[in-house]
């Protein structure tokens, strides 16, 4: 009886590693195509692009810019700073970063941030003791 709570236990833990790996993977893939295409960015195929990587038609996926969710273009692009925070800070495109939470000699650009969320209910495990909700973020810079 115990080895098999042990082994039930342990696959609760494999599905939520894979899962989590799974999610990251799909979004620094579709972070590194963006920035292969920084200048013409598909922004709309994104979403579809992160499920079909992560095989999950369910997954959570949203797409934001400077840190606005739903607001990216390719045309008349504003810029910001990102801060230690993970926050952005607005700036006029190529005006240098300054202060204190925010690293120095970097230039206002623009960022696409891509995260995939799905929420995860263990099996056998105590839900206190495992992540309820999976998520992964990747930050890149298109400008």
């Amino acid at each position: 009886m115990l080895f098999f709570i042990t082994a039930l236990g342990a696959f609760d833990l494999g599905e939520m590693i894979f899962n989590r790996a799974q999610m990251g993977s799909a979004v620094s893939a579709a972070s590194l195509q963006a920035f292969d295409q920084r200048d013409d960015v598909k922004f709309n195929e994104l979403t579809s692009y992160v499920r079909a990587l992560a095989n999950d038609d369910a997954l959570a996926v949203t797409i934001s810019c400077n840190g606005v969710a739903n607001s990216c273009t390719n045309l008349n692009r504003t810029c910001a700073c990102l801060s230690h925070e993970g926050t952005f800070v607005t700036r006029q495109c190529g005006a240098p970063c300054s202060g204190s939470n925010m690293t120095s000699g970097v230039n206002a650009g623009y960022y696409l941030t891509i995260t995939a969320s799905q929420p995860f209910s263990p099996a056998l495990l105590p839900k206190e003791g495992v992540e309820s909700n999976l998520s992964q973020t990747a930050t890149v810079r298109l400008q």
